[in-house]
């Protein structure tokens, strides 16, 4: 990302804000803040990129064919080349390659679901130089579907949880969620994956596995191992998840059937090498009606396009961007002038100003250390905290019954001057009951979260100052 960086740099210096992508896009590291607070890194080598100048503020990125891609290709023939685990590790993944190809249309029903997001995955992915495997994740986790939403809150095709990508720079307010944005959670994945890779010691099965279950609850995993005297590779754990034990099996077999279809009688349908999505960025609001109505682009492809949009437009406060299909960029660049005349109001519907969330969510994300002593819970250090046992278990990664072990260090959330506590929002919470929890006023929750009515989404986060820690102004 030191390239993006730099570049950045220098088109700040001929006055052009820019974002930079191959086709679609976070321990995330904004470049010169483009995107405020969405996360977004940078994906890809600016070497690669040529841009244009439309008449308005939008600022257009395409991809031109450079280096490995090949616009008349197949993509999956890259993902081939880029395989660097061992795809023969276990039985499980020998039982789950048989399970697979009793479906013969697995594969292609794969092939048509990631098409959208594969081609800018998998050149993130030869960017960094990691295996091609982690490429087959998002279609483990939600199938490449953006809209996708887990029983516990995870969102995108990532399925990030909140806490989780509030950590990785995921911005979540009123009028934006990263987690569902293919362009930045993408980039928030990788890193995140980076960073598990590190922990352990760059085992990549144990990182796909501290993906899925969270880090504490691998090693908690492997020191029971030790204990045991058993080794401590990803294969050997039996105390882990039922799903996790063959989370990494799926993504493993799969990639095994993508490398030769043909052995396990499956049809792959190319993909081509090249970008299906552009971005188009602008320092104004956007609203996705008024430009399809502008441009002729269908709606509900913008639509899909953009489910980080919660409601179908950017923030008014601050520059945005929207994710258009491939070869519109140009098109759409042309007509923003006559999108952006009206600027987007805030609805009637719960509204904060993104300005004031990325102050408070900014003061949230500090966390102080905690280191575990014997006999502590989560539980027990939520409460010392002051904050609730699922938000603790989620910032760590791990489940609120995980046993704790002597010496296991915490992130925890700061009780410092700002106090300020963040609840995720559940089936049954209101405005009126968090109010009556955590003792404070209806009419302060709204103030400080930016409320315009008391009806809560799940997944929400709430912003709560307990009494007498609130801000005077």
């Amino acid at each position: 990302m030191p390239d993006a960086a730099r570049f950045a740099r220098s088109l700040g210096a001929l006055g052009v804000l820019s974002l930079l992508l191959n086709g679609c896009a976070t321990e995330t590291r904004m470049v010169d803040n483009d995107f405020g607070d969405s996360g977004y890194s940078g994906m890809v080598s600016a070497r690669e990129y040529g841009f244009v100048r439309p008449a308005t503020d939008v600022v257009v990125m395409e991809r031109y064919t450079a280096g490995r891609a090949d616009p008349r290709g197949d993509l999956w023939n890259r993902v081939r080349t880029g395989m660097s685990l061992d795809l023969h590790a276990d039985a499980r993944i020998d039982s789950t390659v048989e399970r697979f190809r009793r479906d013969p249309q697995y594969l292609s029903r794969m092939s048509q679901q990631g098409m959208p997001y594969l081609h800018m995955i998998v050149t993130e992915i030869e960017r960094r130089g990691l295996p091609m495997e982690l490429a087959f994740l998002p279609h483990v986790e939600s199938r490449f579907n953006p809209v996708a939403t887990s029983p516990k809150a995870a969102a995108g095709i990532w399925q990030f949880m909140p806490y989780t990508g509030l950590e990785m720079g995921l911005r979540q307010d009123a009028w934006y969620d990263g987690r569902r944005d293919p362009l930045a959670s993408t980039g928030a994945a990788l890193d995140y994956l980076e960073q598990l890779n590190r922990r352990f010691d760059g085992d990549w099965a144990l990182a796909m596995a501290a993906y899925n279950c969270g880090p504490g609850r691998v090693a908690a995993a492997q020191a029971a191992n030790r204990r045991s005297g058993k080794p401590t590779d990803y294969w050997s754990l039996n105390n882990l998840p039922n799903e996790t034990k063959q989370y990494v099996p799926q993504i493993l077999a799969t990639a095994r059937l993508v490398a030769a279809p043909t052995r396990y009688g499956l049809n792959l349908p190319p993909v081509p090498d090249r970008p299906q999505l552009e971005v188009v960025r602008t320092q104004q609001p956007v609203d996705l009606n008024r430009v399809a109505s502008a441009t002729g682009v269908q709606l509900y492809e913008l639509q899909r396009l953009n489910p980080a949009l919660k409601l179908g437009r950017t923030a008014p406060d601050g520059p945005g961007h929207i994710l258009v299909p491939a070869g519109t960029g140009q098109r759409i660049g042309k007509k923003m002038g006559q999108v952006q005349i009206m600027p987007a109001r805030a609805s009637a519907a719960q509204s904060r100003s993104s300005a004031a969330t990325r102050s408070t969510l900014a003061r949230a994300e500090r966390h102080k250390i905690h280191v575990v002593k014997g006999g502590e819970t989560i539980a027990s250090i939520a409460r010392a905290n002051g904050i609730e046992p699922r938000a603790l278990a989620e910032l760590n990664g791990i489940s609120v019954r995980e046993p704790l072990l002597s010496g296991q260090t915490l992130k925890v959330q700061a009780t410092d001057d700002s106090a300020l506590i963040t609840h995720l929002v559940t089936k049954g919470d209101s405005i009126k009951t968090l109010a009556k929890r955590y003792g404070v006023s209806v009419k302060d929750l709204q103030r400080w979260n930016r409320l315009a009515e008391t009806r809560l989404n799940p997944g929400d986060l709430i912003l709560i100052y307990p009494p007498g820690r609130a801000p005077t102004s």
